[in-house]
């Protein structure tokens, strides 16, 4: 008989987890990997994986490659032994893996909480690292390089196999005659002559071996023996010299043996944890609160169905038990299986396929889901399935999660429903935590009338006569026996007359109940499409709206880029004109007022944003004193004009206006005798000013520029421009402005009661 583990398909999700893993170690830590007993360390685990999928999603997968575990190694190295090439390249990899996570953790912006200790943990040996890398080769030999010894040794190794060889050569060449092949040969790894054995007497050296029919004699000559004789002591030096690198080494790795040691042991911790990380972010999970009062699983999803077709349901037990019905093949079990497996990751330091999930901290989860009919015990499907649930009521406690399938089946349905009824009595009475499924009548009216009982169905489509696998929580399901029925095919007679059996062995109350449930199904399923309608109405209201202001504002953006080219436009005609007009002052050809009426009227042509106008409620007479509220200054009206244009005279000279850019102030005075002017203008004696402390450069340019023009234009013999002394770029702004001016006579500082040098004086022509 499958344990719950297996019944769940929990060792399918292992082996996915493991396929994440590069290490054996974590890969034997996940094929051991169950439910957690201590809660604090279940919630750590759970809070580290959720902090390491945040850091998979923002710097990708771990950078681990794959290594052998070097424990074994560091005992030996604690010994006072000589590691081999290949267990000090085991030990290198393990480096240049930790090497590898400190350059991959840096990257991470945000601070570490949950992986701190293991991330500050790590921590490695470069020089270690690079020793080992530059002493051998990725082949596991030993580099030229590895020390300058070993270097001059395997030069004169490799001069001297030159000199043999050729000095073999120089015998082959020279004595043909006596030798029976024309070719070197070797024997015992020695380089010999194949010499016709009547000849043999004419070399003095060593016979290595004789041809199969005894005519020839391959001899190693008497000067190449010494020459050999002398490579095997320089070769017995290249060993030592091995030896004694591969012993710097391993008494290096001696010393920082502890360091190695948890750094393997971290690398592995970390491949595990981020083997489970990923997981959680190819499946879309989230992390489970544990130890919560009742069970809820928001959008959960089967991990072993396809991603792209599972049905996600709520799984939420608001009672003690969830009573899944609804039609054979609707989903009820994989509802059921979904709620154990998911538990079961959840309290096994995993994330969940889920929107939100609380999971309890079960001390088990007992499953009977399933046909587990046993050949072998000759058990029956009934027998297998009570043999189970006699398990369960035995073992289940307070703290226990109970799946059961189609309970009671497999018998008389009338025997089996009341067993049923007894078996999840004794279950709730010890207080487990349960979800069952069954199609029984009577289980249904049960589960209906019990205090502790909540009921939830499975949905089916009655037009396409398919089940949708939606679970519905609060909802009574039918079996929608001769509905399927009848769509696979089954006579109509038939039919009618099984409608009939059922009609005579059901009471009136099960049948008002079966009608009952029919339509509250019905008015269900209207009440989620109006649910539906109004969502999708809401989500395309929200479309148009975002689409309709995204319009207004591209218009506005339109508009306004119209609007700054247009002033561009203007700026440059401007500058133009101050060309033009500097060459007509040179021939005294211009006016200074004209050329600042002309700047004035263009300036006027520029687009500007348009404020809200006052309105204006008083009705103008000639006479009333106003105030003219873009320059500051009072006036008297003298004219009125059409469409609320007034004209003002401020100190004698008259300007036309709209009244709303007027204040009124008080109406006409008496007139006043005076003797008669025989001046036929008005020229100012007072000082006009302006402040630009505060703007930014240019727009302290444009301003500037602007009052000087209306200064004169108001007939001004002199002004003030407050642009305080701060760092100094608007004051020299300013006068770099004045200086191109050329009604300007002269410009001071401001005196002791006039600003000093955070204001400037200027003096017209």
């Amino acid at each position: 008989m499958k344990d719950n583990y297996e019944t769940l398909e929990y060792p399918v999700i292992l082996d996915l987890l493991k396929s994440y893993c590069v290490s054996e170690d974590a890969k034997l830590r996940v094929k051991d990997l169950r439910m957690y007993e201590d809660h604090a360390e279940l919630k750590e685990e759970l809070e580290r994986v959720q902090e390491a999928m945040l850091v998979h999603r923002l710097l990708g997968r771990l950078p681990l490659s794959h290594t052998r575990n070097i424990t074994m190694a560091l005992k030996k190295a604690e010994m006072d032994g000589t590691l081999s090439s290949e267990e000090l390249w085991d030990v290198f990899l393990v480096l240049r893996n930790v090497r590898s996570l400190h350059s991959y953790f840096s990257s991470y912006e945000d601070e570490y909480v949950y992986l701190r200790d293991l991330v500050e943990g790590l921590h490695g040996d470069d020089h270690l690292a690079d020793e080992i890398e530059r002493c051998i080769e990725p082949d596991l030999s030993i580099s030229d390089h590895a020390s300058p010894e070993l270097y001059r040794i395997r030069r004169q190794i490799h001069s001297l196999n030159d000199r043999i060889r050729k000095q073999m050569e120089s015998y082959l060449k020279d004595n043909k005659d006596v030798l029976s092949m024309d070719n070197l040969t070797t024997k015992n790894n020695h380089l010999v002559l194949p010499v016709k054995a009547n000849q043999s007497h004419q070399f003095k050296g060593i016979v290595h071996a004789t041809s199969a029919t005894g005519q020839t004699h391959f001899i190693e000559p008497e000067r190449v023996v010494a020459m050999n004789n002398e490579l095997n002591v320089l070769k017995s030096d290249e060993q030592e010299e091995i030896h004694r690198i591969l012993y710097s080494l391993s008494r290096y790795v001696r010393r920082v043996k502890i360091h190695l040691s948890y750094d393997q042991e971290i690398m592995n911790t970390l491949d595990f944890i981020f083997a489970k990380a990923r997981f959680g972010v190819e499946y879309d999970c989230v992390k489970p609160e544990v130890g919560s009062a009742t069970l809820m699983l928001k959008g959960a999803r089967h991990p072993l169905i396809d991603q792209e077709k599972v049905v996600a349901n709520d799984i939420i037990l608001d009672n003690q038990m969830l009573m899944i019905t609804g039609s054979n093949t609707g989903g009820k079990t994989v509802t059921l299986k979904t709620a154990g497996l998911l538990s079961l990751m959840a309290l096994s330091g995993m994330m969940v396929p889920c929107i939100d999930a609380q999971v309890p901290f079960y001390d088990e989860v007992y499953v009977d889901v399933g046909d587990e009919q046993s050949i072998e015990q000759s058990l029956s499907t009934y027998s297998s399935h009570m043999k189970r649930l006699i398990e369960i009521t035995r073992q289940a406690g307070s703290h226990s999660l109970v799946l059961i399938d189609e309970i009671g089946s497999g018998t008389d349905p009338r025997e089996g429903a009341a067993l049923a009824k007894a078996i999840i009595s004794a279950l709730l009475k010890k207080g487990c935590t349960i979800l069952i499924s069954t199609h029984y009548g009577e289980l249904k009216t049960f589960g209906e009338l019990h205090p502790d009982i909540d009921l939830a169905s499975v949905g089916f489509d009655l037009e396409s006569m398919k089940p949708t696998y939606k679970l519905k929580l609060h909802t009574l399901g039918l079996s929608y026996a001769f509905e399927i029925a009848q769509s696979l095919g089954l006579d109509e007679d038939i039919i009618q007359e099984g409608q009939r059996y059922k009609e005579e062995s059901i009471s009136k109350e099960e049948r008002l109940m079966e009608d009952l449930q029919k339509r509250e199904s019905a008015i269900k399923e209207k009440e989620e499409q109006l649910l539906k309608d109004e969502e999708e109405t809401k989500l395309l209201l929200d479309k148009y709206e975002r689409q309709l202001a995204g319009a207004k504002k591209e218009k506005e953006q339109i508009l306004k880029k119209a609007r700054d080219d247009a002033n561009k436009v203007l700026d440059e005609s401007k500058a133009m004109i101050d060309e033009v007009v500097k060459e007509l002052r040179q021939k005294g050809t211009l006016k200074d007022h004209e050329v600042i009426a002309a700047k004035h009227d263009l300036e006027e042509l520029k687009f500007k944003e348009k404020k809200k106008e006052k309105v204006q409620t008083h009705v103008f007479a000639i006479g009333d004193q106003v105030r003219v509220d873009s320059m500051n200054r009072e006036g008297e009206v003298v004219r009125i004009g059409k469409n609320g244009e007034v004209t003002v005279s401020l100190s004698g000279l008259p300007i036309k206006i709209k009244n709303t850019e007027l204040t009124y102030l008080h109406g006409k005075k008496k007139p006043v005798k005076k003797k008669a002017s025989t001046r036929t203008h008005v020229k100012k004696t007072g000082s006009y000013e302006v402040n630009v402390i505060g703007m930014r450069y240019n727009e302290a340019m444009e301003t500037v520029d602007k009052f000087i023009d209306d200064a004169l234009m108001l007939g001004y013999p002199s002004i003030r421009i407050i642009h305080g002394m701060g760092t100094g770029a608007l004051r020299k702004g300013v006068r770099q402005l004045l200086k191109r001016k050329s009604f300007v006579d002269h410009f001071t500082d401001g005196g002791l009661n006039e600003g000093g040098l955070g204001a400037t004086l200027v003096h017209f022509k």
